[in-house]
């Protein structure tokens, strides 16, 4: 190859004074008198007396290729190309959008990485100084409402450890959950924070924690269910927490304060639709229909719970599901419309029942829906009834002597198939 200078088309810089290297960069990147590269990669190989694998590799490590038709952004330095297809690509993408060198990127992206930490450590002592533990007036367990009473023995019943540390976050209980569903247990969370009865423990992991805009401006939030909770207080979190539960258990089994008296009943409706509806949900995802509950679905289970247990409603929304599914296969609606029916279907046969005095069957607890740490603690802790399946309020006995009922009245949800 001849030795005359060259037009290249790129600017060269040799890294590690290898001369032989240089002359085959100069021969890779020279033009020709009309644009196109003046030697092709085969014989520049050939001239080298190596391989074009070796050549690309060689030039790779020993020569800094920059285009000065593609500058990056950041630097204004031509991008740096190994091989010709490389340049190309450059060229092609520098026509249509930004380009950012290799240096810079890491530049960049090395300080978003230090940001990130350093806003998560912001974020961090921000939570713990306005929602951390710490020294408090602790809470009267005979000023708590009966709701606060019981969501904070399910809570706190099962901790996270022997030692009553902190409570297990919510998203972390396996087998039996804290509530019938997660969006009434998120909600009893949030109504005791927002009480000033639970505070965040200082071992809740930094993924609990986020940034939340308001008003323009960020402030420091947190993930209800991710967090570990511990009971406001004074001393070792695991004394205060052991000594909560204590006290709830021993004033569930004593004289109640009078607003439980007069508010028990509220509750059990609470507690009762929520495992209503958790049942409506999986009864709807065992057919493949997608099902959202809203304002109607809880009017028309409040509705009729109001008269039928909860193992009766079990019977209607099981044939109601049923129904609803085999309404879609016949064709000729969209899936969400044979979904949305089951509730027409429930509140119509519950108004049938009543009006004609059916003798409805109960069914038994689904063994794949077992009891939420809330149910078992309102029906089984605080009122002592050990199946609550074919019980209404109106049938509850206060007395602490009530022995749990066995009755044998109640019978399992059939499968596909079974009559009713």
């Amino acid at each position: 190859m001849s030795d005359d200078k060259h037009q290249l088309a790129v600017e060269l810089k040799l890294m590690n004074g290898d001369g032989e290297a240089e002359q085959m960069a100069i021969n890779y990147w020279a033009l020709n008198s009309e644009g196109g590269w003046r030697y092709t990669v085969r014989e520049v190989a050939s001239t080298a007396k190596i391989s074009q694998i070796a050549l690309t590799q060689r030039l790779r490590v020993a020569v800094i290729a920059r285009d000065p038709e593609s500058p990056c952004d950041q630097c204004g330095f031509g991008m740096t190309a190994s091989t010709r297809t490389e340049l190309d690509q450059n060229r092609r993408l520098s026509a249509t959008r930004s380009m950012v060198c290799t240096p810079c990127r890491l530049e960049v992206e090395e300080a978003e990485k230090q940001a990130a930490v350093e806003r998560q450590e912001r974020l961090v002592a921000e939570v713990q100084q306005r929602f951390g533990h710490r020294d408090q007036e602790p809470v009267v367990t005979q000023d708590l409402t009966l709701r606060q009473a019981v969501s904070l023995l399910a809570l706190f019943r099962n901790p996270i450890d022997e030692n009553y540390t902190c409570s297990i976050p919510l998203k972390a209980w396996l087998g039996e959950q804290y509530a019938a569903r997660s969006e009434d247990g998120r909600k009893r969370i949030t109504e005791l924070w927002n009480a000033g009865l639970v505070t965040v423990h200082p071992s809740t992991p930094p993924s609990a924690f986020g940034w939340v805009e308001k008003d323009d401006t960020e402030r420091a939030g947190l993930y209800v269910d991710a967090v570990r909770w511990t009971v406001r207080g004074s001393g070792p979190t695991g004394s205060i927490n052991a000594a909560l539960v204590k006290s709830v258990r021993t004033a569930f089994a004593g004289s109640w304060p009078d607003s439980w008296q007069f508010g028990w009943a509220d509750e059990w409706d609470a507690v009762m639709l929520e495992e209503a509806t958790a049942y409506l949900e999986l009864c709807m995802e065992d057919h493949n229909l997608d099902f959202n509950p809203g304002e109607r679905t809880r009017d028309v289970l409040a509705d009729a719970l109001n008269y039928f247990s909860l193992g009766a409603l079990y019977n209607f929304i099981w044939r109601a599901a049923r129904d609803s599914a085999a309404y879609y296969q016949r064709g000729g609606v969209p899936r969400k419309q044979a979904a949305n029916s089951a509730i027409g279907r429930i509140e119509r046969v519950a108004e049938r029942a009543l009006a004609e005095s059916w003798d409805v069957k109960a069914y038994r607890r689904d063994r794949r829906l077992p009891w939420s740490s809330v149910s078992t603690t309102f029906f089984v802790s605080l009122l002592g009834i050990g199946d609550p399946m074919t019980i209404t309020p109106e049938n509850v006995t206060l007395a602490k002597e009530v022995t749990p009922n066995e009755s044998d009245e109640t019978e399992d949800p059939p499968t596909e198939g079974d009559s009713v």
